[in-house]
């Protein structure tokens, strides 16, 4: 009896070592990106930016707009964490309120541009031809011009604001989205399980779709978070010019051409909107960095 149940006991252990050694997609892809240490400090503070957009109207000890003209100009204290700015009001305040603001606004242009250049990717790559050949050259053709260039352009034809810097930021993030997603979508149709769906009468649309974009997703999410960070920079730099958010509105770029006069009297105006601005683009990068690394499996431990 004792030799029959040590032989169950090894062959249950042998079963559980078994499941452990076989690891999902998922589970791969987590444990190679909590190995980067940088990326998950990334992480934890993108997660502590869409926490604070989220609450932060919760969490301002004054309302964005609150003037205080007997208090203009000061510097970081106890009574205003980040200072003064030249009306008086709390910049801690107005850049925790406007962290919402970047934040949409880097996502909204991100995910229009996305949306928008894995279509015309899926379609370039997949039927070719005179498709392809148009998107392609016009895909080109806004690559000749540098992003903020082409983004100053947009708005300078439909007007300051913010939804048309959105906008001017998706469209110069489309042909990126369309190039990555072709060149994936060329690699895909000719593979097996491709012409097995066309051989089983499969439609255009369903192989597009069902067989060859889930396999685009990984380079996609990659680009989208690396995108983002661009994004709001771009957002913040047609603020700083006068394109983008108009006063009174707490945008950080904005914010930052509002304290170009005082930045030898009251340098705090502008180096914490530059510093927020710095750690969120920062982030992202890093993180859409760990995350391309980990999503790779050419990589091994």
């Amino acid at each position: 009896m004792p030799i029959v149940q040590t032989a169950a006991d090894t062959a249950c252990e042998a079963v559980r070592k078994e499941k452990a050694s076989i690891r999902t997609p998922m589970a791969d892809m987590v444990r190679k990106f909590r190995k980067q240490r940088n990326s998950v400090v990334a992480l934890a503070f993108i997660i502590i930016l869409v926490m604070i957009a989220f609450f932060g109207d919760f969490l301002i000890p004054y309302q964005i707009n609150e003037y205080d003209y007997s208090a203009t100009l000061e510097g970081p204290s106890g009574a205003h964490w980040f200072g003064t700015d030249e009306f008086g009001r709390d910049l801690f305040s107005r850049i925790i309120s406007g962290t919402k603001i970047s934040l949409a606004v880097g996502l909204s242009a991100v995910t229009v541009g996305a949306l928008c250049g894995t279509i015309l990717g899926l379609l370039g790559g997949y039927y070719r031809g005179f498709i392809d050949a148009i998107i392609m050259r016009v895909a080109d053709t806004l690559f000749a011009f540098p992003g903020i260039i082409l983004a100053i352009a947009i708005v300078a034809i439909l007007g300051s604001g913010l939804s048309n810097v959105v906008i001017a930021v998706a469209v110069f993030s489309t042909p990126t989205f369309a190039r990555l997603v072709r060149g994936k979508t060329l690699s895909l149709r000719t593979s097996v399980f491709v012409q097995a769906a066309k051989n089983l009468g499969a439609s255009d649309a369903r192989i597009i779709f069902r067989h060859i974009l889930p396999g685009a997703v990984p380079d996609i999410i990659v680009q989208y978070t690396m995108s983002i960070g661009s994004s709001i920079l771009t957002a913040s730099s047609l603020s700083f010019l006068g394109m983008g958010a108009q006063p009174p509105t707490p945008e950080w770029g904005l914010m930052l051409a509002n304290g170009r006069n005082y930045i030898l009297t009251a340098p705090h105006i502008m180096l914490f909107p530059g510093l927020a601005i710095l750690f969120t683009v920062l982030s992202f990068n890093i993180f859409g960095d760990g995350l391309r690394d980990a999503l790779d499996p050419k990589l091994t431990d």
